[in-house]
């Protein structure tokens, strides 16, 4: 999960790069606002999509120290497709913790399953996403 997670962020800081420069680029020639404008937002989106994964995988990295810490932490054997992991998510902060995971699984190719307190995540085979309830 996490080697996915670092993927999608160098994708995600890749094209704030690629746009910005385009940006730069285009105001030094004066081409029109709106020509830069268009890269502008794209560079916009990609910042939100680093800062969901960012935000994610810290979120899925906190429930994990603390289900390890009270001893609720499950994992089943194995990396890559099909490899799970349980944890039971507390707290004040739950629901956010919860949709900052959800926002991560369904962009790196996890799968999120939820019943009150207890949360299964399960890697997808590459290129494979799906939430559920």
């Amino acid at each position: 999960m996490v080697r996915r997670a670092g993927h999608e962020i160098r994708n995600a800081l890749s094209g704030v790069a690629v746009n910005v420069e385009v940006v730069h680029g285009r105001a030094e020639r004066g081409q029109p606002g709106k020509d830069i404008a268009s890269f502008a937002d794209r560079a916009r989106l990609q910042v939100g999509v680093a800062t969901a994964v960012g935000d994610g995988i810290l979120s899925l990295v906190n429930s994990v120290l603390a289900a390890t810490a009270d001893g609720t932490l499950k994992s089943a054997s194995g990396n890559g497709a099909g490899s799970q992991i349980e944890l039971m998510i507390y707290g004040d902060r739950r629901e956010v913790v919860l949709a900052d995971i959800e926002r991560l699984a369904s962009l790196i190719g996890v799968s999120v399953e939820h019943h009150d307190h207890r949360v299964i995540l399960t890697v997808l085979p590459e290129g494979k996403s799906h939430s559920k309830d």
